[in-house]
């Protein structure tokens, strides 16, 4: 009888579901709670976007759905990283007063197990969200096109497109991550014990 339910696993919902389980493991293992539930949520949120512009949106100019058939376990990866490292530097920016840049980073190296050559990726991005702010969001989109899939030049459609798509996604990252317990709580409990 079981078995009369279970569909068939598509390759997205393997690569998305597959590269999760390890980096919510570290992410929980981190000994500051407001660090270890910011990346558990950022994972959940990422894993919810794959799948949404992977599997669901079938706009024009999306850029994951175009390079679907090039989706596996790197590039999962991948994906997955580049929404940490995006919406850790857009917290950090945003929340410069509560927020460490250098130690967030340190968590955020410990739960995607950046690479060096990543880890200099993060602080360049990082710094350009610092000294040109409103450059940030057009380098990212541009770094997650070569980053992700090796893409070097895109259309202005896809660059919209990437631009939008990063947008969104921290913009209903940080909504389900505040939607119960506002950002200062989260953090004051986070720190005070």
């Amino acid at each position: 009888m079981r078995g009369i339910f279970r569909k068939k696993v598509d390759e997205v919902t393997l690569w998305l579901e597959g590269q999760k389980e390890e980096y919510l493991a570290r992410a929980a293992a981190l000994e500051h709670r407001f660090y270890a539930a910011f990346y558990e949520q950022c994972i959940e949120s990422t894993v919810a976007d794959g799948y949404e512009m992977f599997l669901l949106d079938f706009s024009t100019y999306n850029y994951f759905r175009a390079h679907r058939a090039d989706l596996d376990g790197p590039a999962g990866q991948r994906f997955l990283k580049l929404a940490g490292i995006h919406h850790t530097i857009r917290v950090v920016r945003r929340r410069k007063k509560e927020l460490s840049w250098d130690e967030m980073k340190r968590a955020m190296w410990m739960v995607y197990a950046l690479n060096e050559e990543e880890q200099k990726m993060a602080e360049i991005l990082y710094q350009c969200a610092c000294v040109y702010q409103s450059r940030f969001s057009d380098l990212f989109a541009r770094t997650t096109a070569r980053y992700l899939f090796g893409t070097r030049e895109m259309t202005p459609q896809v660059l919209a497109f990437l631009l939008n798509f990063w947008y969104n996604s921290y913009s209903s990252f940080m909504a389900s991550f505040v939607g119960y317990v506002p950002f200062h709580v989260r953090l004051k409990k986070a720190t005070a014990g």
